[in-house]
């Protein structure tokens, strides 16, 4: 009869296993897979000889390493090349001048939609929301297809990823992280840094705290540059409120009270027994001076520009505009280039 100690290790090891099978490992497919599958979509739809053909002189130029990502370009040209209605949705996701609205993508609401077409589509679609922002959208489109059928899984995982953090969903966001990372292969390594630091600022999210309400107010922003200024955007400004009101009643309860008020004044600043001696319940007498006296003179060598100030010596003016450039993303670059322009233009007469 096998020991206590001996079926607890079992048990173990067993429901390991089972953890392990349950998490499905992503791999995308190879390009001979890929370069079949959109041949065999292409004859179906019975296409002219001149979309045969450039189909043919599309994939004959593949090379035999190409990464998903160049392998979903590929197919979702070869969709635009034999299907009008596609073509005529994919003109629409354009990212430069875009229309404020999403188009409305009927196309894949249609039913009987062929699961290779319809999955490399709606991929293509939630990529095109996600780098728009449009994360709440972006989302409705990642759960409407299983990243394993697309060719491009670790876009997928990453994409979907990016919107949960965008709306602090951090459970979700966390597991679409570790599946990425841990469960799926030909992950780009711009993609697997960006999600490590992504799940870094998820796990050390904080209920009502400053960072929390720095990112709620980055998200409201984002809901009114595309033109939402509805219920949910005014709820969030709400929850804002309600979240700011908080961390300031507990910085009051742990100073005692003895800290600045809620309308701006400090709560000790002209009492009686402060170092002015004014009573605010007291109207000063008319003839009376108010306050401590001093002897009203300045020293004129004290004001003379001693330190430099607001002329940084020439290294610590390259240490800050190194920090400003490490600190915000890239496309700051331009704008902190133009201020050191004018600042020099200023300088010059």
């Amino acid at each position: 009869m096998p020991s206590l100690a001996f079926t607890l290790l079992f048990a173990v090891l067993a429901a390991a296993v089972s953890r392990a099978e349950a998490t499905e490992r992503y791999a995308p497919p190879a390009v001979d897979e890929v370069r079949a599958q959109a041949v065999r979509w292409v004859a179906g739809r019975k296409p002219a000889p001149q979309v045969i053909r450039s189909v043919g002189e599309l994939w004959a130029a593949v090379p035999a390493d190409a990464t998903p990502r160049e392998l979903l370009d590929r197919v979702i040209e070869t969709f635009a090349l034999a299907d009008p209605e596609t073509r005529q949705f994919l003109a629409e996701c354009r990212l430069r001048d875009p229309d404020l609205l999403p188009p409305r993508a009927d196309l894949l609401r249609q039913e009987g939609l062929d699961e290779f077409h319809a999955a490399n589509l709606r991929l293509y679609f939630a990529r095109y929301l996600a780098l728009r922002k449009m994360h709440e959208q972006a989302l409705e489109q990642f759960a409407a297809f299983d990243p394993a059928k697309s060719i491009d899984p670790a876009t997928a995982l990453f994409f979907k990823a990016v919107c949960e953090h965008g709306l602090l969903q951090k459970d979700e966001g966390l597991a679409t992280i570790r599946q990425l990372v841990d469960h799926t292969e030909a992950v780009p390594a711009s993609h697997a840094a960006l999600a490590t630091l992504m799940q870094y600022e998820l796990e050390s999210l904080r209920p009502d705290t400053l960072d929390e309400i720095a990112r709620l107010m980055r998200d409201v922003t984002r809901r009114l540059d595309l033109a939402r200024t509805g219920p949910e955007v005014q709820r969030q400004e709400q929850r804002i409120i309600a979240k700011l009101d908080r961390i300031i009643d507990k910085l009051e309860q742990e100073r005692g009270g003895d800290g600045p008020s809620r309308d701006g004044g400090d709560p000790g600043q002209g009492q009686p027994g402060s170092p002015s001696g004014n009573d605010p319940n007291k109207p000063a007498e008319a003839s009376a001076p108010g306050g401590a006296t001093g002897p009203g003179e300045v020293d004129p060598q004290g004001l003379r520009n001693q330190g430099g100030w607001g002329n940084l010596p020439e290294k610590e003016r390259e240490r800050a505009a190194s920090g400003i450039v490490e600190r915000y993303p890239g496309h700051y670059d331009a704008g902190i280039e133009n201020y050191f322009r004018k600042l020099a233009g200023q300088r010059a007469p």
